[in-house]
C-alpha cells in the first residue's frame, strides 16, 4: 500500500501540472467574464455588522495588492539573502511558489487516491471536494489567519466565486489528468 502511495503522489504531482495551467486559464478567460457579468453586490452585500476584513492572528497586516504567494517567496528569499527581492524577483518567487505549492497538493491527492483504492476509474468527484478544500479551508480561512491576504469581507462576494472557480479548474483537471496517467501507467 505504501508503494502505491509514492506512485499515487508521483503521478497526482504530475498531473497536477494541468491543473495549474487550468487554474491559470480560468483567470485569464473566465474570471473577466465572471468580474463583468455577475453581480452578487460589492463589499457592502455583507451585513453592517460583519467586519471580517482582518482576521489576521499573527502580527502582519497584508497588502492587498501583494499575493499570498508573493509574500511567501519574498519572506523565504528574505530570510535566505538578507535582501529585499527586486520586482522582477518577487514576481518570479510568487510563481514558484504556487507551483510548488500546488504541485505537492496534486501529490497529495494523487497519494490520497491511492491510499482509498480508488486508481480505478473517473472521479472527478474526487478532485471537486479535493479543490473545495483548498478553496474553503486554505484561500478562505488560513491564508487570511497568517496574515497573507485580506479577511473574508474586504473583497466582493464575486472575488470569492472567481476564487472558488479558479480552484475548481485547479481540481477538476488535476484529478482528470491524474487518474488518465495512472490508466496509462
Amino acid at each position: 500500500m505504501f508503494k502505491n502511495r509514492i506512485k499515487g503522489f508521483i503521478i497526482g504531482a504530475i498531473g497536477s501540472v494541468a491543473g495549474l495551467m487550468a487554474m491559470r486559464l480560468y483567470w485569464q478567460k473566465v474570471a473577466p467574464q465572471v468580474r463583468d457579468k455577475v453581480d452578487l453586490g460589492g463589499k457592502d452585500a455583507y451585513p453592517n455588522n460583519m467586519d471580517l476584513d482582518d482576521i489576521s492572528m499573527v502580527d502582519r497586516q497584508p497588502d492587498s495588492e501583494e499575493s499570498p504567494t508573493a509574500v511567501i517567496g519574498n519572506m523565504a528569499y528574505t530570510a535566505l539573502t538578507d535582501e529585499e527581492p527586486s520586482e522582477s524577483m518577487s514576481s518570479k518567487l510568487s510563481n514558484m511558489t504556487h507551483w510548488g505549492y500546488g504541485i505537492l497538493q496534486g501529490g497529495l491527492y494523487g497519494a490520497a487516491r491511492a491510499a482509498n483504492g480508488a486508481d480505478k476509474g473517473l472521479d472527478l468527484r474526487g478532485g471537486a471536494a479535493h479543490a473545495l478544500g483548498l478553496w474553503l479551508l486554505g484561500d478562505e480561512v488560513t491564508v487570511p489567519m497568517l496574515g497573507l491576504q485580506e479577511g473574508p469581507t474586504a473583497v466582493t462576494p464575486t472575488t470569492h466565486l472567481n476564487r472558488l472557480g479558479a480552484h475548481l479548474a485547479y481540481g477538476l483537471a488535476t484529478a482528470a489528468a491524474t487518474q488518465i496517467l495512472n490508466r496509462v501507467l
